[in-house]
């Protein structure tokens, strides 16, 4: 519960806008990465609370899908989840800086918090 709590928070902090560089995302993002490992272990798929626990996910993975509509090109996308392929759409400078020099992208700058 607590992997699903710091995704949760992550994705709140995306749709006020990333405000941290680009290494510090993609570690962010691995909370997720260790989210679906949970999921995908069948051993735990008959737990009590499984389901629940797995549309809670898919809730705040679908409000990720909503603000992170900026796709990047990864050297080798099929080693990763669809989440490292987008970035949310809104950022602090120099977020907005790293993705443009590291793959080309463009999103609205906010003011840092």
């Amino acid at each position: 519960m607590r992997d699903l709590a710091s995704w949760r928070e992550f994705v709140a902090v995306c749709v006020e806008g990333y405000d941290d560089v680009l290494p510090e995302y993609f570690h962010d993002l691995r909370v997720r990465d260790a989210i679906e490992r949970g999921l995908a272990d069948r051993s735990l798929r008959g737990m009590e609370g499984f389901d629940d626990f797995s549309h809670a996910v898919n809730v705040v993975d679908e409000r990720f899908r909503e603000i992170a509509t900026v796709r990047i090109n990864l050297s080798d996308p099929k080693v990763f989840a669809w989440w490292h392929h987008v970035v949310p759409g809104r950022g602090g400078e120099e977020f907005a800086r790293d993705l443009q020099r590291h793959f080309g992208a463009t999103i609205e700058i906010v003011e840092e918090r």
